[in-house]
This record gives structure tokens, C-alpha cells and sequence, in this order.
């Protein structure tokens, strides 16, 4: 976690820097307006996490020798698989162009396990078990200049960092990790572009990184996110 929190603190020094020298809009291009609420619900997918190859080792006796060698009865390959997700989002717009947002997620992964390389020759065989997996964070959220995208489209970049938590075994075994990434999208304005009540839809594309939580290795883990969400304001 203190990892996540150190790459969220940094992307925020970033941003709040960038949005220091430019953070009135572009004329006519839609914004936000601050510290007004803005919720957003919707669906998001994970790609496939590998989750580290193990070897299954032990070690017979040998004349002459205090440490034999290992040998490797088997390996294990495994795999949280790609799977859809929910997404909430609640921001907090501070400038037009910046604002701060606390997200979550919840959804199913299928865990699979492929047992490889047998030293009696058995054939390869995968078991798999679902795992509940939900994350609570928040990001900084940064309105990239319009350009001549039009008056209802506001293209964005945004970065931070979340608490994770996995439970499977029929949730008696749970899981803690940290989660941090960033991601680029676009708002697109269906009703009160810059104005009180908007609405519209928000589409994006990332990429996380992952410490801890359920892994068989002390490697960190990526894998490519993106997102559909609608949103409205208040």
C-alpha cells in the first residue's frame, strides 16, 4: 500500500503542476464546474494477471554431499483470467479542468492453476476456483485541452492508487494488496456541457500494477484495464 501511495503522491505534485500553469478551459470546450459532485456508474474489464510459475521441488539424500541438489517434481502456472467488473465513482472537480475522485470496483475472476512438467509423466491438468476481488482507491483526474474535438467531448488523463482485497476458497481465504495505474479517456457531454445538472458518458483505457494480494512470487503484476461509465453531476 505504501507503494501506491508513494506513485498516487507523486502523479499528484505532476498534475497539480500542470494544472497550475493551464487551468481555465479552452473557449467553448466543456468543463467542470468546481466542487460540484460528479457520480459515475458502469462496467469496466481486466485483462488476464499472470500470477507467477512456482516450482515443486525436494531433495534426496546423496553420499558425500550435505546439500543435494533439488529436484522438480512438478510446476505450477498461475492465472487470474481476464473478467468483467463493476465501476462507481464519486468526483470532486477543484478547477474546471482538476479534480480528485474516490473509485471502487467489484467483480469475479476465475483463479486457474496449470500443473506442468510432472517428473512421473502425468499429463498437464489446470484447476480453477472463482475469487471475489473488490478495490477502493482514489485518483487525480486531469481535462486535457479540447482542441477542436467539438463542445461536448473533453478528452482527460488520470492516475492513483487503491486498497485491494480478494476472497476465495468459498470466501474464507482473503487477500489484501495494493493496486496503483493510470489510465487516458474522454468525457462526452450529453446535457450541460460546463453548465449546473451535466450528464453524459465517460470511456477509458489504463493500465494497473499490482503488489501482494493473492500472487505465488514477490514479482509486482500488470495488466490493461478499460471502462464505460455513465455520469452525472450535481
Amino acid at each position: 500500500m505504501i507503494g501506491a501511495v508513494r506513485a498516487a503522491g507523486a502523479v499528484a505534485l505532476m498534475l497539480t503542476a500542470v494544472a497550475s500553469v493551464g487551468a481555465q478551459p479552452a473557449t467553448g470546450a466543456p468543463s467542470w464546474r468546481p466542487w460540484r459532485p460528479v457520480l459515475s456508474i458502469g462496467a469496466g474489464v481486466l485483462g488476464r494477471e499472470a500470477l507467477g510459475v512456482v516450482p515443486i521441488e525436494t531433495r534426496a539424500a546423496t553420499v558425500g554431499t550435505r546439500t543435494p541438489p533439488a529436484f522438480t517434481l512438478f510446476r505450477t502456472d498461475s492465472s487470474l483470467g481476464a473478467a468483467v467488473r463493476a465501476d462507481v465513482g464519486l468526483a470532486l472537480p477543484i478547477t474546471p479542468t482538476l479534480g480528485v475522485e474516490l473509485i471502487g470496483t467489484a467483480g469475479r475472476r476465475t483463479l486457474s492453476t496449470a500443473i506442468t512438467s510432472d517428473a512421473e509423466g502425468a499429463p498437464e491438468t489446470t484447476a480453477a476456483e472463482r475469487v471475489a476481488e473488490y478495490t477502493l482507491g482514489g485518483r487525480l483526474v486531469y481535462a486535457l485541452p479540447a482542441g477542436r474535438l467539438g463542445r461536448r467531448l473533453r478528452p482527460f488523463v488520470a492516475a492513483g492508487g487503491a486498497y485491494l482485497r480478494q476472497l476465495h476458497d468459498d470466501n474464507v481465504l482473503v487477500d489484501t494488496g495494493s493496486q496503483w495505474g493510470g489510465g487516458i479517456g474522454a468525457h462526452v457531454w450529453l446535457r450541460g456541457a460546463g453548465g449546473a445538472h451535466p450528464m453524459g458518458v465517460t470511456g477509458e483505457v489504463g493500465w494497473q500494477w499490482r503488489s501482494d494480494g493473492i500472487a505465488f512470487d514477490d514479482a509486482r503484476r500488470s495488466m490493461p484495464v478499460a471502462s464505460v461509465k455513465a455520469f452525472v453531476g450535481f
